[in-house]
């Protein structure tokens, strides 16, 4: 999934193509999905005017078998791409956020496998700060942090599942159409360095963690 404009970022281009280590940001997790055995393509999702400069971004990469214009948000992406991938018939469909370089094969796997046993899963991380309500800038009261994840991605889902969700509901992410259909998503332990890069100071930690970055 790499659609969005970023205008967060401060940047003159979309955070997903900005360069860290002398290298595209989407070209780090496009290159998990190409080491994994388990996927068989990628279809890439991009902003409106952006065709051209991604095809040179992916090339060498095999299993990136399309690059398709998104929409103007997260769910008409997500659905651009599901009707898009019909004619494909995939059983199982793994959305990421471009905007994660830091993803890892075995991260991917797993998310993978636990989306084929149970037909939904997301990668997720325990909430470990303490957590309150804030109003008008002072604190309102305190959220129990038990229980408490912040999804991240990738998620998978048995195809079906997915687009029969998306139809009918909308959310920040396709975890939630996914639940709202009455479907169960299945966790799956994240991973911190997984983060989605938002903000300057995001891209700025990339660009150090980009040194050391495996990958396994």
């Amino acid at each position: 999934m790499a659609a969005g404009r970023s205008t967060r970022i401060n940047s003159q281009i979309p955070k997903q193509f900005c360069k860290i280590c002398d290298r595209p940001v989407i070209q780090y997790s496009l290159s998990a999905f190409e080491k994994s055995a388990l996927i068989d393509s990628c279809l890439v999702m991009i902003p409106q005017g952006y065709a051209e400069r991604i095809s040179q971004m992916v090339e060498g990469f095999r299993k990136v078998r399309w690059i398709l214009t998104g929409g103007e948000t997260r769910h008409q992406t997500s659905v651009i791409a599901l009707d898009f991938l019909r004619s494909v018939s995939p059983s199982i469909v793994v959305f990421h956020d471009a905007a994660r370089p830091f993803l890892s094969v075995s991260l991917l796997e797993k998310v993978i496998e636990e989306a084929k046993v149970f037909g939904a899963a997301t990668a997720a991380v325990p909430i470990t700060d303490t957590v309150a309500y804030f109003k008008d800038d002072f604190v309102n009261s305190y959220i129990p942090r038990d229980g408490l994840y912040r999804i991240q991605t990738p998620q998978a889902f048995r195809y079906d599942i997915v687009v029969n969700a998306l139809k009918d509901f909308e959310g920040e992410d396709s975890t939630k159409p996914v639940f709202l259909s009455g479907e169960k998503i299945r966790l799956v332990e994240g991973d911190s360095y997984c983060f989605k890069i938002t903000k300057p100071k995001d891209l700025e930690l990339a660009r150090v963690l980009c040194r050391f970055w495996k990958g396994d």
